[in-house]
């Protein structure tokens, strides 16, 4: 391998190392006595509030905040008891009226640490940690929330401004789809382009679980593929370079308009990188490409790899394509290769085999139906996107033709929901598991990744063989 190689990959893995082991030791402000206590406060909505049945739940910088009701306004200036200001606070409050991006709000409700807690199955799940990785350390979980109407949305910098545009792009769709399609299949749809899957109820999200097809409704890797390359398709008649800035572009808004999770910035680097590749006429190494977007994630933020469920199973399920989807095809030889059948059966069975050891680990419930559920629904999915999607963007423009597509989109989305629901009522369709020890986890890939070194080096070695002897036949 090249020396400069060597020393590039030295430095990005040993940045991302050294940012992961410093954020063991995170610093959190001390807010002094204003927790477990009711306080006041004002501030800006940072992220696109989540919406569901009990309530909407907020991220707000707050800039101000203490022990009295008077000082909550920004240009009070009591002496009275104030809290460190400009930290982020998880607030949950009800569901009307509504609230968005950028905006100014006043609150008050009790403060409190957030604390871990134990699932259905016994397992602890790390909340603190979850949250930690957003940089939000206190919440209150029953705000009282009021707009400040005279600064509603004042957005500050271009970023800022792009973002709250999107987001506005982003209701005026999901309104659309709401009117068009109805519940559940608007809320499915939803979640399908835009990743909103707050609006499809506990029932139906826990039989998504069931099935092992939850991974379509949260934005996945998949989805990303089918807008990526969708992009690529929609601009190739443009000239080369246009047309992949263009797409680059196009990727990062997408990316921030659907709320840029772990999954999703992990997709778009990737694509980036290809991108890139394509500028520059390199060959994209995908595994290059996997390990280079992690580590750049991790500089970023090296909270995530303990903590972002998302980010881990989107990490190994892409490894996992990589390292068994092509043996896995030609395993499957006997699937035809008519609709991707074939590319379906083994990336379902490569991601299944890869993550199922970690989402026991972690969840303690595996669906056993998931891969029959996967082959059934994913065929469909690109072609439901696409419906979906002009089903939302013609609202837009005109209602009437907006409809027209929609007959297409909610017969494509009736099938699915009708394979989630019957599929989830199957008997034992997914098994719990007691807890185990994580070592069990490593060991399964430590495993792994022997047979697969051991395969590959006898795989050289016949093919090395076999080349001498032909070799050697031919000179004689």
């Amino acid at each position: 391998m090249n020396k400069r190689v060597i020393i590039f990959w030295t430095i990005i893995i040993g940045l991302a190392g050294l940012r992961v082991s410093l954020s063991l030791h995170q610093y959190i402000s001390d807010i002094g006595s204003c927790l477990k206590h009711t306080v006041y406060g004002y501030g800006t909505i940072v992220k696109d509030p989540s919406f569901s049945e009990s309530g909407q739940v907020l991220v707000v910088k707050a800039q101000n905040i203490s022990l009295d009701q008077l000082s909550s306004s920004i240009d009070d200036t009591a002496k009275v008891e104030t809290c460190s200001g400009n930290i982020l606070i998880r607030m949950k409050t009800k569901l009307y009226p509504r609230f968005h991006y950028a905006d100014q709000i006043y609150f008050s409700g009790n403060l409190s640490a957030p604390f871990n807690f134990k699932s259905n199955t016994g397992r602890a799940f790390d909340y603190k940690g979850y949250l930690a990785k957003e940089d939000i350390f206190y919440e209150i979980k029953s705000a009282q929330v009021i707009s400040d109407a005279n600064e509603n949305a004042n957005v500050a910098g271009v970023s800022q401004w792009i973002t709250s545009v999107l987001y506005k792009i982003k209701r005026s769709f999901v309104n659309n789809l709401n009117q068009t399609l109805g519940e559940p299949h608007s809320a499915l749809a939803a979640g399908l382009v835009v990743g909103e899957k707050s609006a499809l109820g506990k029932d139906l999200l826990n039989d998504f679980r069931t099935v092992g097809l939850i991974h379509i409704v949260v934005l996945s890797g998949f989805n990303i593929t089918i807008v990526a390359d969708a992009l690529r398709r929609l601009l190739a008649r443009l000239p080369r370079l246009w047309g992949i800035v263009i797409g680059g572009i196009g990727m990062i808004l997408f990316g921030v308009l659907v709320g840029g999770g772990a999954t999703v910035v992990r997709s778009c680097f990737m694509a980036s990188i290809a991108l890139g590749a394509n500028i520059i006429r390199r060959d994209y190494h995908v595994a290059r490409a996997l390990l280079f977007a992690g580590c750049l994630m991790l500089i970023q933020n090296p909270l995530i790899l303990l903590h972002d469920p998302s980010f881990q199973l989107s990490f190994l399920a892409t490894l996992g394509l990589i390292l068994l989807a092509t043996p896995l095809e030609k395993v499957f030889y006997f699937v035809p290769e008519k609709f991707g059948m074939r590319g379906i059966f083994a990336a379902t069975f490569a991601t299944q085999i890869f993550v199922s050891p970690f989402i026991l680990y972690m969840m303690g419930q595996i669906s056993i139906i998931g891969v029959v559920a996967n082959i059934l629904v994913l065929p469909f999915i690109p072609l439901t996107m696409l419906a979906v999607f002009l089903t939302g963007a013609l609202g837009l423009i005109s209602s009437v033709v907006s409809q027209i597509c929609a007959w297409g989109a909610h017969l494509l989305l009736t099938y699915e929901l009708f394979i989630v629901e019957s599929f989830a009522r199957v008997p034992y369709a997914s098994l719990t598991f007691p807890q185990f020890s994580g070592w069990w986890v490593v060991g399964f890939y430590v495993v792994f990744f022997v047979i697969k070194f051991k395969l590959y080096k006898l795989l050289t070695k016949f093919t090395l063989s076999s080349s001498f002897s032909s070799e050697t036949t031919g000179t004689i």
